[in-house]
């Protein structure tokens, strides 16, 4: 199965997300977009949509995958502020 990657550079560093079409048949969407950061793969989000072009549907799981990351690196910079500092 082959797969459109982009780039996303967050504060983490370079994230790799690669989608992956499923199908498009009767205009129905579903494809699944994989992150990874560091060649580690982080999540993997599946976007299924009922009468919704391709070029919308992999519009709409790029940001998915962009809203992914950002709020994950909101929540890793939220932990860190609270955790102690080593003496």
């Amino acid at each position: 199965m082959d797969g459109s990657t982009f780039v996303y550079d967050g504060r983490s560093g370079p994230w790799a997300c690669t989608i992956y079409l499923l199908t498009q048949e009767e205009g129905n969407f579903a494809a699944v977009g994989d992150v990874a950061l560091d060649g580690r793969h982080r999540c993997k989000l599946v976007l299924c949509q009922p009468r919704v072009p391709v070029e919308t549907g992999l519009d709409l799981l790029k940001r998915r995958c962009v809203d992914w990351i950002e709020q994950v690196e909101r929540h890793e910079q939220d932990s860190s502020r609270t955790q102690p500092l080593p003496a």
